[in-house]
């Protein structure tokens, strides 16, 4: 009699069963975290129309990344700076350029100008984008500098090509 109630008192898993059930519970638990810390990170994202590669590069608020290109008019390097203030949220701190003439700012209400030592212009602005979407050419050789890494578009894509560079969560890149 006594063996009977005991037996009603043990529980109903026990054993190696429910050690691998709470393995597998807190395994899958660690993995969802670390999707979620990866999948929430910022990402950097250079968006060529027409299937073409698309590149993510890892970032965070406060980075800076820049553009170049030559001139249409000028025939001098354009440099366009900017910083990342979160998603969908980046600022043209400022352009750097060789020349003074068409095609290029010349306004006092487009920003601040100064002229360095070597005699570059340099236009502080803080205009803000969502994205920056250009089309690629051969002539005017536009490259992105991102996370230390160059990134010639003129070469990569093709001539013509629309490219849209915008920041956003890395899981949003998974659909």
């Amino acid at each position: 009699m006594r063996d009977a109630m005991n037996k009603d008192r043990e529980p109903v898993y026990s054993g190696h069963r429910s050690f691998f059930r709470i393995l597998f519970c807190l395994v899958l638990s660690v993995a969802a975290c670390i999707i979620a810390w990866y999948g929430n990170q910022l990402v950097i994202s250079v968006v060529p129309e027409d299937g073409q590669r698309i590149y993510h590069f890892t970032t965070h608020v406060g980075d800076e990344w820049h553009y170049t290109y030559k001139h249409s008019v000028q025939q001098t390097i354009c440099e366009e700076y900017f910083k990342i203030n979160g998603p969908r949220n980046m600022v043209m701190t400022y352009t750097k350029f060789q020349s003074y003439g068409v095609g290029l700012p010349c306004y006092v209400d487009d920003g601040k100008f100064t002229q360095t030592e070597d005699g570059h212009f340099i236009l502080e602005m803080n205009r803000p984008y969502k994205d920056i979407q250009f089309r690629t050419q051969n002539i005017p050789q536009p490259r992105l500098f991102i996370s230390g890494e160059e990134l010639p578009i003129y070469k990569i894509y093709k001539s013509g090509s629309l490219v849209v560079v915008s920041v956003d969560k890395r899981y949003k890149s998974w659909f």
